[in-house]
């Protein structure tokens, strides 16, 4: 599922799985999470998402 980070952000604000990662230190400069598919706990180290929800929230929202 590799796809540029707009997507991947894209698909996490649309996705009602999104879960950030325990350790996760992905943050903005205000300190904020950066709420993308590669800081979800379902994001795979081979860059899937575990639930297989990244291609139908693509499909659905024309990303």
């Amino acid at each position: 599922m590799r796809a540029d980070e707009q997507t991947y952000k894209n698909v996490a604000k649309n996705c009602s799985a999104y879960a950030v990662k325990d350790c996760c230190t992905c943050t903005n400069k205000s300190g904020d999470t950066e709420v993308s598919c590669t800081t979800c706990r379902h994001f795979t180290q081979d860059k899937h998402c575990s639930l297989d929800l990244f291609d139908p929230i693509v499909e659905n929202h024309n990303f």
